[in-house]
């Protein structure tokens, strides 16, 4: 075996343990942030969904607004510098944001965390670098299996270390899982990067040409209408359970709810990595994914006991780990290496977009229409996806890129 494919193996089974663990931690919110919130000030259930969701709201925008700036200089300093970034940059705001006073204050931790955050976006960038082409789909299902299997038991974890020492310690803890993994990249990575100086005027026309070609386009407009999808349900599902009744522990059971849909996705994964490596187009894996995944967010609709709600949640992760593969692959493999940070924060700006949208449009409508409206928005979002990849997005022709 070489130097080099000891190199980037070596590399890439580190960032992919390491973004297990990050992503492992980042999910211990999810289960009780609405509770964090009501801990904050008197806030009804209605008030707190909607707290909950503007501060995801606010943190995927400057997650949109921070993405192809970070993008740029990753093609400058390198990747790696990014990750570091990233995850000390996560590490901190942490701390601050189990330090809120009050609402306003976990806001604009929220904020803050999005300008220096994106730890996927900057693992992705460095794995697709230092990474031989044929392998790229390999490393991406890697890396997808350890996004969806760190979300599967984050919740989960979260919810179990809430009602063992409260809301506020989790903030800690993921701070130090944070800061562990920021120094394992540190230490046992290694990037050879030689940067490509342009002016930034050059730099700029690049990032809005890429942004605006027939290949990246279209899949941005998707990533962002997809990511609306499941994040309109992250201030509103541990009310629904709740709503349900005779819950003894709700964030307990709303983590594993959402940690039951990361085994079945991580599942997915593994089935979409090995088919996404072979002559597989990944349009077409991307289409169907897409529309299969938006016919599994109706059924939970009808649910009102908990054990059937919870299991048909659970299922809509079925064909997650295609459509995250089939993405991320296609960006590796039709962009120049490099322009691949700048394409990554594209594809950060475009996911967190979706994903900031989200959260406030699923506070709005459960307290306008109701909580279970999510449902339909969700599905009807993933089979616009669909139907926008199949129309847009040129196919991929994988014998050139040998």
């Amino acid at each position: 075996m070489t130097s080099s494919s000891i190199s980037w193996r070596r590399n890439l089974y580190i960032i992919v343990a390491v973004e297990f663990a990050v992503l492992l931690a980042y999910g211990f919110t999810s289960p009780f942030m609405p509770f964090f919130i009501q801990d904050l000030g008197t806030f009804t259930d209605s008030q707190a969904a909607f707290w909950s969701g503007v501060t995801t709201t606010v943190f995927g925008l400057t997650m949109f607004l921070s993405g192809p700036i970070w993008g740029i200089i990753a093609d400058r300093a390198g990747r790696k510098p990014m990750v570091l970034r990233a995850v000390f940059g996560v590490a901190i705001l942490s701390v601050a944001t189990g330090l809120a006073p009050n609402v306003y204050w976990v806001i604009a931790c929220r904020a803050a965390q999005g300008l220096f955050s994106g730890t996927m976006a900057a693992a992705s960038a460095m794995i697709s670098a230092n990474t031989p082409r044929d392998k790229i789909p390999y490393a991406m299902g890697l890396l997808t299996m350890a996004m969806f299997a760190g979300n599967t038991l984050g919740p989960f974890l979260g919810g179990v270390i809430a009602a063992a020492v409260g809301y506020q310690n989790c903030f800690f803890f993921i701070a130090v899982v944070y800061l562990m993994g920021g120094m394992a990249v540190l230490f046992f990575t290694r990037e050879d990067f030689v940067p490509e100086i342009k002016r930034w005027g050059t730099t700029l026309r690049s990032l809005g040409r890429l942004a605006s070609s027939r290949q990246i386009m279209p899949l941005l407009i998707v990533l962002c209408v997809i990511s609306i999808g499941p994040s309109v349900m992250t201030p509103v599902l541990p009310l629904i359970i709740k709503e349900m009744g005779n819950v003894a522990d709700v964030a307990f059971t709303s983590g594993l709810a959402f940690s039951l849909m990361g085994v079945v996705s991580t599942m997915s994964s593994l089935v979409a990595s090995r088919i996404a490596s072979g002559n597989v187009s990944l349009k077409k894996m991307m289409v169907w994914c897409s529309l299969f995944t938006g016919l599994l967010y109706l059924p939970p609709m009808f649910a009102y006991t908990l054990v059937p709600f919870i299991a048909l949640m659970a299922l809509r992760g079925t064909f997650n780990g295609g459509i995250n593969i089939a993405s991320s692959s296609l960006i590796a493999l039709t962009v120049k290496e490099n322009e691949q940070g700048m394409a990554y924060g594209l594809q950060q700006s475009a996911q967190f977009l979706g994903s900031g949208i989200g959260p406030m449009l699923g506070g709005t409508l459960a307290a306008v229409v109701g909580l279970r409206s999510v449902f339909p928005v969700s599905a009807g979002l993933y089979i616009v996806a669909g139907l926008l990849v199949f129309l847009l997005l040129p196919e991929l022709k994988r014998d050139k890129l040998s």
